[in-house]
């Protein structure tokens, strides 16, 4: 269950990434919102059907948070080649989304579950319900 008075947000670029959320997230797995953040405002992303203010450039799943959000950072982050999480690809590989969104900017929110596949579902069927499309860096 959610807790929007307390989000489990995380910095990607900061160095105890991973630390950090092996040390509040307790559930293996669930969602995970990829987004951008600027002096603690969140950088709205204009969609088809209108903008979208919490700026969502994706939404994951993961069984494991730990595996699944380092693939992703890995993938993003600069100093490493990695090709392991498809968002992370298409963020490297689309130089305007990389620079509306720079690295530094990109933040994880964490949405524990003990069904990650359902309310993933249901996360990306509410988005496009509301924006005529998925977050820019998932599939079409």
């Amino acid at each position: 269950m959610r807790n929007p008075v307390n989000p489990l947000i995380f910095r990607i670029s900061d160095a105890k990434f991973w630390q950090k959320i092996h040390e509040t997230v307790h559930e293996p797995g669930g969602v995970y919102k990829l987004f951008s953040m600027k002096n603690g405002q969140r950088t709205p992303v204009n969609r088809s059907l209108g903008t979208d203010p919490n700026g969502i450039l994706y939404i994951g799943k993961a069984t494991s948070f730990l595996d699944r959000v380092i693939n992703l950072k890995k993938s993003i982050a600069p100093e490493y080649n990695s090709a392991s999480h498809k968002g992370g690809l298409r963020y490297k590989s689309n130089k305007k989304i990389a620079s509306l969104f720079p690295y530094e900017d990109l933040h994880i929110e964490i949405l524990p579950s003990i069904a990650p596949g359902l309310l993933e579902s249901e996360e990306l069927a509410q988005y496009k319900e509301v924006f005529g499309e998925v977050p820019p860096m998932n599939a079409i």
